[in-house]
């Protein structure tokens, strides 16, 4: 599984927006490629908002960078300048236990 990890600074974005923008973030979760999606404030510094999405595939990912539902959300992030860091990594879903 491939879990997609965005971070968002939202510390320049007002209430409003900053609540429409996630949920036009929760929305991606229509998409047929996304397995699950998660959006959240982050614990140590709750101006950043996050994005976890997990995809059964790197195909799936590269289908869902491409869908016309995630290019408004991408405009959106270019016309609000949020600066975003992101992370793609291969895990289980769900995780699996340490020992």
């Amino acid at each position: 599984m491939i879990w997609h990890i965005v971070s968002f600074d939202m510390a320049e974005a007002d209430p409003a927006e900053r609540e429409a923008f996630e949920a036009q973030l929760a929305g991606l979760a229509d998409i047929d490629e996304v397995v699950w999606l998660h959006v959240a404030h982050d614990v140590d510094e709750p101006t950043r908002t996050g994005l976890i999405t997990v995809f059964a595939s790197y195909a799936d990912l590269e289908s869902y960078r491409t869908h016309p539902d995630h290019q408004p959300v991408v405009a959106r992030i270019r016309d609000l300048q949020l600066p975003a860091s992101r992370l793609d990594v291969e895990a289980p879903f769900p995780p699996a236990p340490t020992d």
